[in-house]
C-alpha cells in the first residue's frame, strides 16, 4: 500500500521546524503629528484608536496571520487566537 504524501503543513514543519520567527501582537494604533511624536516623554499617555474589546492582530514576521483577544496568564499577557486568516495581511 502506498504511503500518502505529507500535508503541506507537515512538510513545512519538517523542513523549517527549527527556524525562528518573530511574533508580534498589535494592541492598537493611533496617529500623531510629527511634532507630537518628537515631544513624547516618560509618563506621557498615548491613547490608541482601538476600543477595549476589539480584536488584536497577531503577526508573524510582520504579516497579520491571526486575530485574537488579550488575556492575562499568571503575571503575563497573552493572546487567545479567535480567528486564523487564510491569507496574511500587512498591518
Amino acid at each position: 500500500m502506498a504511503q500518502e504524501p505529507p500535508t503541506s503543513t507537515t512538510a513545512l514543519v519538517a523542513g523549517l521546524g527549527d527556524v525562528k520567527v518573530r511574533i508580534t501582537a498589535i494592541l492598537g494604533r493611533t496617529e500623531l503629528t510629527f511634532e507630537e511624536a518628537v515631544e513624547l516623554a516618560a509618563d506621557r499617555l498615548v491613547t490608541l484608536q482601538n476600543q477595549r474589546d476589539e480584536p488584536i492582530d497577531l503577526c508573524v514576521n510582520g504579516e497579520v496571520v491571526a486575530r485574537g483577544r488579550l488575556v492575562i496568564v499568571d503575571d503575563a499577557y497573552g493572546v487567545q487566537i479567535t480567528k486564523l486568516l487564510a491569507t496574511p495581511e500587512r498591518p
